[in-house]
């Protein structure tokens, strides 16, 4: 049909959390597709049984990593609730990623070291091999946060601290949402964008007794922990980018889309 757009109709699951939705909302409706947006994620302020031994010592760090967004704000969200600012703490700042740094340099934070690779097993590689880290490091992070950094830093003799200051939780609004999305056949296609997404989705998968319904449905993936971790639940894993993009994603899917449609 002319003027038929590449995702015609498809019913698109968006589990990602509600910043990070609406972009790809945008993406997917602007091919033609139909967004089913159920944030799956959402984040509050951890009280980290460690957090006044950390704060005693704060000034004595060389470097704080950031491996997030999340990290960056709730770092500076109990600074500030114990009157702390960040420009007094004499550490550098590193970020994995450019939309951290970006996050970091938007709220005055000066970072001294990206990784070319943005991963954390990379981070270390390099990080290690061009900075040579003599004094103590800090690793502001989520609950659910890999610990790769921490313990490969440790095992080549840095010191370093890992500090959570938020946690992951599944919206509580989105469960019978996405309960009610499955059991009516409104989704097409799955999109995951981490492995908290995946944990979360199948939570509700398993507390309705859902499998049938999602027996069939193809899923798409940024980066291969999310791969894995959905793989590891039986999921039809069709689209992983290369490249960990939304952008790149969405494309992924049009290709999926024309191809599936070919064979019908």
């Amino acid at each position: 049909m002319n003027g038929e757009k590449p995702l015609n109709q498809l019913k698109v699951l968006i589990t990602r959390g509600k910043e990070g939705a609406k972009d790809l909302s945008s993406l997917i409706e602007g091919y033609g597709g139909v967004s089913e947006v159920i944030p799956l994620l959402d984040f509050k302020s951890y009280d980290d049984p460690r957090e006044q031994s950390l704060l005693s010592s704060l000034h004595n760090y060389e470097w704080i990593v950031f491996t997030s967004k999340n990290g960056v704000a709730f770092f500076l969200d109990h600074l500030e609730k114990h009157k702390i600012t960040a420009s007094s703490l004499p550490a550098k700042f590193a970020a994995v990623g450019t939309k951290t740094e970006k996050y970091c340099e938007s709220h005055s934070l000066s970072v001294s070291f990206v990784p070319d690779d943005f991963t954390g097993d990379d981070f270390v590689w390099q990080f290690i091999s061009e900075i040579h880290p003599t004094g103590k490091v800090l690793v502001p992070k989520g609950n659910l946060a890999r610990d790769v950094i921490a313990n490969e830093l440790i095992a080549s003799g840095v010191h370093c601290d890992e500090w959570i200051v938020y946690e992951t939780i599944l919206p509580r609004e989105s469960i019978g949402k996405l309960k009610d999305a499955i059991s009516g056949g409104h989704i097409d296609i799955l999109t995951f964008t981490s492995s908290s997404t995946v944990h979360h989705f199948m939570r509700v998968v398993e507390k309705y007794s859902l499998h049938a319904e999602i027996r069939n449905l193809p899923a798409a993936c940024i980066g291969p922990l999310t791969k894995k971790t959905a793989e590891e639940y039986g999921l039809h894993v069709k689209i992983c980018p290369n490249t960990y993009t939304v952008d790149e994603m969405v494309a992924e899917i049009i290709q999926y889309a024309a191809e599936d449609k070919d064979k019908s």
